[in-house]
């Protein structure tokens, strides 16, 4: 069986990591109605790319957790996470984090908007010169 590895190039988002310890999200991935007539994007991968991040941005022990969030209305009101700590950049040895992909299975009972959510946390330095991709792979 062939893995998810077809791109398109507008199911693909980049977000700028914030400048302090705080969070980034990247915009929602539509993944159309669930029900018998539409379509419905659900057998696809999301495919995760973390930035290389220097000790400056990414000082030792401080952390970029990346978590994948779902909503039934778009992020206005209703989020809930999917699967947190999907990846984790930890800065250690005053070398910051080496760029890292992961790659997360959409459960088939996924809502109709997904995104990536990063959070910073510890003592991180302004991080707004890399950024975040997310895709989708089919």
């Amino acid at each position: 069986m062939f893995g998810y590895n077809v791109r398109d190039t507008l199911l693909k988002q980049t977000v700028a990591l914030p400048a302090t310890a705080t969070n980034a999200v990247l915009a929602a991935f539509d993944l159309g109605e669930l029900s018998t007539r539409d379509d419905f994007v659900a057998q696809c991968e999301l495919l995760i790319t973390a930035p290389a991040l220097t000790t400056t941005q990414l000082p030792d022990a401080s952390t970029a957790t990346y978590s994948v969030e779902m909503s039934t209305d778009n992020f206005v009101t209703n989020t809930v996470i999917v699967a947190d700590k999907v990846l984790v950049q930890t800065g250690a040895g005053g070398a910051g984090a080496a760029a890292a992909t992961a790659r997360f299975r959409l459960p088939t009972q996924v809502s109709r908007y997904a995104r990536v959510k990063v959070t910073l946390a510890g003592s991180p330095g302004t991080c707004v010169a890399a950024t975040l991709t997310g895709e989708l792979l089919f």
